[in-house]
C-alpha cells in the first residue's frame, strides 16, 4: 500500500531542489523518495552498541521500580 504526500515548499527551496535533482538527473518523486529514505536511514537509525540491545536478559533483578527507572539503570543515568 502507497501513501500520497502531499506539502508546499519556499520559492527558494523549490528552486534549488529542482537545480539539485537536475544534477542527479532524478524526477521531483524520486528526489523527495530519496530523500525520505536517507532521513530515515541517517536519522533514526538503530544503534547497535546501544546497551539495551547488547545486555543480555537477565531474569528477576528484585528492583522494584525497574519499569519506570529502566534507562535509568540501563544507562546509569545520575539521579537529577
Amino acid at each position: 500500500m502507497t501513501k500520497v504526500v502531499q506539502t508546499t515548499l519556499e520559492e527558494e527551496e523549490y528552486k534549488a531542489f529542482k537545480e539539485a535533482l537536475k544534477k542527479k538527473n532524478l524526477t521531483i518523486r524520486q528526489g523527495l523518495k530519496l530523500a525520505v529514505s536517507n532521513l530515515l536511514q541517517n536519522e533514526f537509525k538503530i544503534d547497535a552498541d546501544d546497551p539495551f540491545f547488547t545486555h543480555d536478559p537477565v531474569g528477576r533483578s528484585n528492583i522494584h521500580n525497574l519499569s519506570t527507572k529502566h534507562d535509568r539503570y540501563l544507562y546509569k543515568e545520575e539521579r537529577r
